[in-house]
């Protein structure tokens, strides 16, 4: 058994590639003490949303955009784009 453990696998959502499920197993597992929160990095991890506009939206429409394609997915847009625009605080879901 390990003292601590480093995760690296988050994305921009945290449930996104199994990280809770994937980090929970390697806490029980593999640590010393897995419910001591120093012994692990990240100790918790969050996801923030909010309801955004998006200046270029008209390029999303059909027939020029396919969204059949995104298998119900949602849709990403970088947070340094300057076309996105933030219509609430962000809340944590």
């Amino acid at each position: 058994k390990v003292d601590f453990a480093v995760a690296e696998i988050i994305g921009s959502v945290a449930t996104e590639e199994g990280a809770y499920g994937t980090i929970l197993d390697a806490h029980n597992r593999f640590l010393k003490e897995p419910n001591k929160a120093s012994n692990w990095i990240p100790s918790r991890i969050q996801t923030y949303a909010a309801p955004a506009s998006y200046t270029l939206h008209n390029l999303f429409q059909p027939p020029a955009f396919d969204w059949t394609k995104l298998n119900g997915e949602p849709v990403r847009f970088n947070c340094r784009d300057e076309g996105l625009q933030l219509l609430s605080d962000p809340q944590l879901v």
